[in-house]
Parts: structure tokens; C-alpha cells; sequence
């Protein structure tokens, strides 16, 4: 199992799943990422199509968009957020829907199966994603950007693509190796939000529930800790600021040879 996969089997064995209890007040003037990556994905869909979500961690985000689909398949490294999200299949009722132990370097799907290949906060194999892709099919992807909590980072030292902030956008990053692959993009949005976390002990709890800062611990780190907190309190709460951004491609279709 990678070091990723350990993470996420940590958090859905201490927390149940993806998800943060931790309580926090958001502000989404770009609007709200997810919810416009649940739209693209729904508008792609149709009654006979294929999907495949890359790192579906607990599989709601793929269960909240799978009725627009004839099938639909949820693929991760962590067994322990398949177990999550077998549960909330069940409870879901959603029979059209299944989840695999799957590598996405190496999914072993037939060429061309699916018609929309999604990735969320997952990873990226463009490569893999265009083979398994049949013509005119899409991939939508939601990344992490290089301006996302860099006030923490900064203050902890480390972090998730720490320093990216000095290179190119990471955004720009995913579309070319997407174009590399061969795609056609389509759409590259970003989103700037901020999170105001009610407490500073809701703050601590998202910081073990996101791999934001690797290997967060509360007593090690405690004095970077409390200097963001001491920085980042305002009268909303303790903020954080946010970075993400969505990028979509679609394959080509084929050309028919020319007779001529």
C-alpha cells in the first residue's frame, strides 16, 4: 500500500470515511468547487454511459453523481475507504454502482470502456485515463492549487506542494500532461474560497483528517500550531485559505480514414 493509501485507511478507520466533523463556516465567492464539479460530471452523463471516478476514497461523491449514468465504478488503494463506501452503496441502494481495490496506473479495463473519467482530488494518469476512454469521451479532474493554506504551510515549514507557489500554476501543470496525452481541454477554472474554523480544536481535527501537512501531529506541532492560530483568528474564526481548481478534457474522436 503507498504512503497515500495508509493516510486515507487512517482517517476512514478513526473517522468513518472522507469527511471533516470538524465545524467551520465557508465562503465560496468563486462558487462552491465541488458542487460545480458535480454539475459537469452530471451533464456528461446518460442512461447507457460508463463511469469510472480514479480515488474515490469513501465513494459519496461518486454515489452523489451516479444516477446520471448506466454504470458507474469507483476505484482506490485504501481498503478501508472501499469498506466505507461498500456501506454507503448499501445504504444508497445504488445497485449500479461498484467499487474496486485498483491501482490507476494499471486498471486493467479494456480500451476504450469508459465514457467519463473523473478524478477527484485523486490522482492523474493521463495516459491510463485516454486508453480507458472511448472516443469523444471526458476526464474531469479537481486539483489542489499552489496557493492553497500557504499561510499555513509557510508557518509549519511544510506541506502539500509546499513552495509550489514560486513555479507554474499547477493547474497549467495537469492541462499540459493532459494535452501531452492527447486530449483536447476544454475547461480550466479556479477556485479562491476561505474556511473559517469555529475553534482551534476544529482546526486540529481537519488538519488529521486532510493531508494538507503530512505527518500532523497535535503535541510535535504544537508551537507552529499556535503561532497560525495566533495569526490566522479573525472574527469569523480561524482562517484558512483555500485553492483548488478544475480541469476538463475531452478525447478526440476517431477520424475516419480517407478513401481519396
Amino acid at each position: 500500500m503507498t504512503m497515500d493509501a495508509e493516510f486515507y485507511s487512517r482517517v476512514a478507520e478513526r473517522f468513518g470515511g472522507y469527511f471533516s466533523d470538524a465545524r467551520s463556516t465557508d465562503v465560496f465567492p468563486d462558487g462552491r468547487p465541488d458542487a460545480v464539479f458535480d454539475e459537469l460530471v452530471t451533464a456528461l452523463g446518460a442512461p447507457q454511459a460508463r463511469l469510472l471516478d480514479v480515488g474515490c476514497a469513501d465513494g459519496r461523491s461518486l454515489l452523489r453523481v451516479s444516477p446520471a449514468y448506466g454504470a458507474a465504478t469507483g476505484i482506490d488503494l485504501s481498503p478501508s475507504m472501499l469498506e466505507c463506501a461498500a456501506r454507503y452503496r448499501a445504504e444508497a441502494g445504488l445497485e449500479h454502482v461498484t467499487f474496486e481495490l485498483c491501482d490507476a496506473a494499471h486498471t486493467g479495463l479494456p480500451d476504450g470502456h469508459a465514457d467519463v473519467v473523473t478524478s477527484r482530488r485523486g490522482p492523474l494518469i493521463a495516459r491510463e485515463f485516454e486508453r480507458v476512454l472511448r472516443p469523444g469521451g471526458a476526464v474531469v479532474y479537481m486539483g489542489i492549487g499552489e496557493q492553497d493554506a500557504r499561510e499555513l504551510k509557510e508557518t509549519f515549514g511544510r506541506g502539500q506542494d509546499f513552495d509550489s507557489w514560486n513555479g507554474r500554476p499547477l493547474s497549467e501543470g495537469i492541462a499540459q500532461e493532459l494535452s501531452d496525452a492527447g486530449f483536447v481541454v476544454t475547461k480550466n477554472q479556479a477556485f479562491r474560497f476561505e474556511e473559517f474554523y469555529h475553534s482551534p480544536g476544529d482546526l486540529d481535527t481537519f488538519l488529521h483528517q486532510v493531508p494538507i501537512l503530512e505527518n500532523y501531529d497535535s503535541t510535535a506541532d504544537r508551537e507552529a500550531f499556535d503561532r497560525y492560530v495566533a495569526a490566522a483568528t479573525v472574527d469569523q474564526g480561524v482562517r484558512l485559505s483555500r485553492h483548488w481548481f478544475i480541469v476538463q478534457a475531452q478525447k478526440p474522436t476517431a477520424v475516419e480514414p480517407s478513401h481519396s
